[in-house]
């Protein structure tokens, strides 16, 4: 059996792939909600008012939590099997993994501002 010269932090990859296809899952059911909301606007059923109570529910808000928090995984995970996968060096995989959750720490925690605190 041949060994592996550096077998990464994933090892067999089988955890990325579990977290990635329970995102893409929770998003398959979470994402068409968004879009749904926009085509009720855009079609006059809706008013800006209609809107905004409707997104003042806390139902509203908790499922715009779960969407976040499953998007931010399922964009974590594809990005860093990617990094894992084509960046071979270990100095540049490091900092690319640590800016990319850095930048996406900081987008999650900017929307969970705004959809808790326009009440």
């Amino acid at each position: 059996m041949r060994t592996v010269k550096e077998p990464g932090s994933a090892h067999s990859g089988l955890s990325d792939w579990y977290w990635q296809r329970l995102s893409a899952v929770v998003l398959a059911f979470l994402l068409p909600l968004p879009f749904f909301l926009m085509l009720m606007v855009f079609s006059g059923a809706v008013d800006q008012q209609g809107l905004l109570d409707i997104l003042d529910h806390v139902a509203s808000r908790v499922l715009h939590t779960l969407l976040i928090l499953a998007l931010m995984v399922h964009a974590y995970m594809g990005l860093k099997v990617i990094l894992e996968d084509y960046v071979h060096m270990l100095a540049w995989r490091i900092p690319l993994i640590a800016t990319m959750l850095v930048v996406m720490g900081g987008f999650g925690i900017w929307w969970l501002a705004l959809i808790w605190a326009w009440a």
